[in-house]
């Protein structure tokens, strides 16, 4: 196991700059270079960012699946090379999901790795994408199949930052927290199951640091995914595919909401497979639940991803998923809400009665 991050939570009632407590709170000097979501070079939200760029130390970076290149990475390191950028220095990442993704790829190889410092700027990168050492970029098509587990030096949370998220954000975050809490904390489950729509973020900050906190746990017993931590992958061989076949229809589909619509196939498929009547209710109430969350904040998205979906082209992008082996597709199951087995062999068959159950009436 590597070092184990610094975790840094910064309280929304903070009267300095977006993250700015951070360099404080760590006992550290500022990041020398940053790697930044363009989102925000246009508007006050990160107050501070506007002198660092002036003094030619921000790579913008846009953000989404199109920015998870091997070419976009490469114009990365070309700009920390031209900067005479060194390993005494160090780099930090601000962004969602994609961004961190991209940035912290390219900070855990250039001159083979420097200090790294993860900011995420959205909630599914708070809970999720920016807890664990994952990074890198898609390839000929295929989700994340280029990447390291390099565990960055710092994690950020602020909790300021996310309270002028838009709802469709709010909503990619909350399907990462959803999958947390259905593989390992039916508590937190219970809580969240109450909330007929998405609340707001300001209004549930302690379930946010449960979620994350799920996600350190699982990190630190099993960093490099050689077993529990492949319960993290709940939900993500059905959306990765979508996401896949969307990029292939040149169309986005936001991470989060392919997630929720790949949980909804698992927890059925996980349902078919339980004996006991009342885990069989407790699954599927859970899909209908992430599917009235999902309907009701972006009806639009999931529409079209489901009525775009050919089984035979989303099948094909999940026999290539990287978790797979040579027995096969290989899929995250529920035994119970909180408790997940991987490693389960998921057949053709299989997934299609599973997908018609979970959107055929979609």
């Amino acid at each position: 196991m590597h070092p184990k991050p610094t975790y840094i939570s910064i309280p929304a009632e903070s009267t300095k700059g977006a993250f700015e407590d951070a360099w404080h709170t760590a006992e550290q000097a500022p990041p020398d270079w940053y790697i930044v979501d363009d989102f925000f070079q246009n508007n006050n939200h990160i107050t501070w960012i506007e002198e660092v760029h002036a003094q030619g130390r921000v790579y913008w970076l846009k953000a989404g699946e199109l920015s998870k290149t091997l070419a976009e990475v490469e114009n990365i390191l070309a700009w920390l090379t031209q900067n005479n950028a060194n390993r005494q220095q160090s780099v930090a990442v601000i962004g969602g999901g994609t961004v961190l993704d991209a940035g912290l790829f390219a900070a855990s190889i250039y001159q083979r790795g420097v200090q790294k410092w993860s900011l995420p700027t959205t909630l599914l990168a708070a809970v999720d994408a920016g807890i664990g050492g994952k990074n890198g970029v898609n390839f000929m098509g295929f989700k994340n199949y280029i990447g390291t587990i390099t565990q960055p030096d710092f994690v950020v949370s602020d909790f300021g930052v996310f309270e002028s998220l838009e709802a469709v954000d709010v909503l990619n975050g909350w399907m990462e927290m959803t999958k947390h809490a259905l593989i390992a904390d039916p508590a937190l489950w219970h809580s969240m199951k109450q909330f007929e729509t998405i609340p707001p973020t300001k209004t549930v900050h302690t379930l946010i640091r449960d979620a994350a906190d799920i996600k350190k746990r699982l990190v630190e017993a099993d960093e490099f995914e050689s077993g529990l931590r492949k319960t993290l992958n709940f939900g993500h061989t059905v959306g990765h595919a979508l996401e896949s076949a969307a990029a292939s229809r040149s169309e986005n589909l936001p991470h989060g909401i392919a997630v929720g619509l790949g949980m909804m196939v698992s927890l059925h498929w996980s349902a078919d497979q339980a004996a006991d009547p009342g885990i069989q209710r407790e699954l599927v109430d859970a899909a209908h639940c992430i599917k009235r969350w999902l309907t009701r904040v972006v009806p639009e998205h999931v529409q079209l991803a489901v009525h775009a979906a050919d089984l035979d082209a989303l099948w094909a992008f999940i026999e290539k998923d990287k978790k797979n082996d040579a027995n096969g597709v290989q899929e995250v199951r529920l035994t119970d809400i909180g408790q997940a087995e991987w490693n389960q062999l998921l057949s053709r068959s299989a997934f299609g009665t599973n997908w018609n159950s979970a959107h055929g009436g979609v």
